[in-house]
């Protein structure tokens, strides 16, 4: 059949790589704890340090 033309279909897949790194529970859990605790006790010891829980007289 040379008179016909043939087309060669490209198919065009996005290939995520396997390779990406995914959240686990524990990567969550270590980042919600240093960034909802952490700040919650370097702001207690700063107060601590200015005296905000010292009576005043």
């Amino acid at each position: 059949m040379p008179g016909k033309k043939t087309k060669n279909k490209i198919n065009s897949k996005i290939n995520y790589s396997t390779n990406e790194k995914t959240t686990s529970p524990r990567n969550a859990k270590i980042v919600l704890f240093v960034f909802g605790v952490g700040p919650l006790v370097l702001m207690c010891l700063f107060l601590f340090s200015n005296g905000f829980f010292t009576s005043p007289g």
